[in-house]
């Protein structure tokens, strides 16, 4: 860890450089771009380069110096900012990043905070990758629609084929299942049975399921030992190639540590189903490469079940073969009928997240897409760290979601768009990786020959 935090507190202090000879006597504004054009959102930019720096946020794009006219809604302004006292915090659970300041904007799964230098200094900078110091001019998030072709591709039948197996009431169906046990990793009994449900899923579907058991601590101490379950689907006719569809199956409430009252029905028995269902969708049009179907225990203490499956690729020597890894976590809640899904993955795999972008055009046109390169806190990142290339499906309404890590996180709960909003994430999903992992047309459009 000391290395870690002497490497960000370079970063830190470079960071402050540029800010330094940026920092113009100005104000910050805050700009609505959700219904701007790339041409519009390009020019304010560029005007404001000369006279300040901005941040795109997804749909709010940040301006600071000298005002510059704008046609754009103003969402906020901010007199007398020091540039040196605004952070970048994450947003997900609270035990990755402490509050502090003021929220000035957000976007992607960030926030823009004003926090004062001694405040800065009280943060705990043992989490010191929840707290960035901005880079002037850069994107935290961005919306597809602004880098989408202006003429959108055709339909390929054998994708359709595969998108349209997708029954978001069926899948609604095995999130309640999954909600009906406490699943804290900490627990013992319920977790268990959570587990052998998904076990029984992947093995009726004609998987290759099995156990894999990985060590983590104890909230008294002490070693516990829990388990990833898979299901392999070995390739018609490129078996050596690999893609990985996962998502975490242990559930949480506000005190982290309890093993009941944790239903967790869209954090996360909504993605740990999305993995069943896309494996219903997948499997009858019987894919040229491997697909490894897993959900993973221990990510609310830390990523503790992904991360140790990407050590166990790494120790089988089995890392090279991961095509693609897509990691679903919450993606069932909408607070209205505009649904909005955030992927997000590594700078170095932008031109992946913008296949899901494509893909939701042409199959899913009902979702927006809001891609982000700034990944953090969940399944996605042991991958991304590890070198594959892997993104993070997940909601964009998660963190006003009432029920987030709380007891209240009930199927019932997740509100009247659940099922629009899971089905069509799961869609976009199933499009990509059925053309990822090469699929003909539905030989088996009822699972039957």
């Amino acid at each position: 860890m000391r290395s870690a935090l002497h490497h960000w507190l370079v970063a830190l202090g470079l960071s402050m450089i540029l800010l330094a000879e940026h920092a113009l006597a100005g104000s910050l504004q805050v700009l609505d771009i959700s219904q701007a054009s790339a041409a519009e959102v390009r020019a304010q930019r560029q005007s404001q380069e000369s006279v300040g720096w901005w941040l795109e946020m997804g749909k709010q794009l940040v301006l600071y110096g000298d005002p510059v006219e704008s046609d754009l809604p103003l969402l906020a302004s901010y007199d007398g900012i020091d540039p040196n006292e605004l952070l970048l915090r994450a947003r997900g659970c609270s035990d990755h990043a402490i509050e502090a300041g003021e929220l000035l904007a957000r976007g992607g799964r960030w926030e823009l905070r004003r926090v004062p230098l001694g405040m800065q200094r009280a943060l705990n900078l043992t989490r010191f990758h929840a707290w960035r110091k901005l880079t002037p001019n850069a994107r935290i998030a961005r919306q597809y629609r602004l880098d989408a072709p202006a003429q959108r591709g055709a339909a390929d039948p054998a994708l359709q084929a595969v998108v349209d197996r997708i029954d978001a009431a069926r899948w609604f169906a095995d999130l309640e299942a999954l909600a009906a046990w406490d699943r804290s990793s900490y627990g013992t009994s319920e977790l268990s049975a959570a587990r052998d449900w998904i076990a029984a899923q992947f093995d009726g579907l004609g998987l290759d399921d099995q156990l894999q058991p990985f060590n983590m601590n104890a909230p008294g101490g002490g070693a516990i030992t829990r388990f990833n379950v898979s299901g392999a689907w070995t390739g018609s006719s490129d078996p050596q190639r690999w893609v990985i569809v996962g998502a975490h199956y242990d559930s949480r409430n506000a005190s982290g540590s309890s093993t009941v009252n944790t239903p967790g029905a869209e954090d996360n028995a909504s993605g740990c189903a999305g993995v069943v269902e896309l494996a219903r969708a997948l499997l009858p049009s019987q894919p040229a490469a491997s697909i490894l179907f897993i959900c993973y225990a221990g990510e609310e203490q830390g990523l503790i079940g992904s991360s140790a499956h990407v050590q166990s690729l790494i120790g089988a020597g089995q890392l090279s073969s991961v095509e693609a890894v897509v990691i679903m976590d919450m993606i069932g809640y909408s607070a209205d009928a505009n649904l909005e899904a955030l992927y997000e993955s590594s700078g170095s795999y932008t031109d992946y997240l913008q296949r899901f972008g494509a893909a939701a055009a042409i199959y899913v046109p009902e979702l927006a897409v809001i891609t982000s390169t700034n990944p953090f806190g969940s399944d996605h990142v042991p991958y991304l760290q590890a070198g594959v290339q892997t993104v993070l499906a997940i909601e964009s309404d998660w963190d006003i979601y009432p029920h987030y890590h709380r007891s209240s996180d009930l199927p019932a709960n997740m509100g009247p768009n659940a099922l629009a909003m899971g089905g069509a994430i799961l869609r976009t999903n199933a499009a990509v990786i059925a053309e990822i992992a090469g699929v003909d047309a539905a030989l088996f459009a009822d699972g039957f020959e």
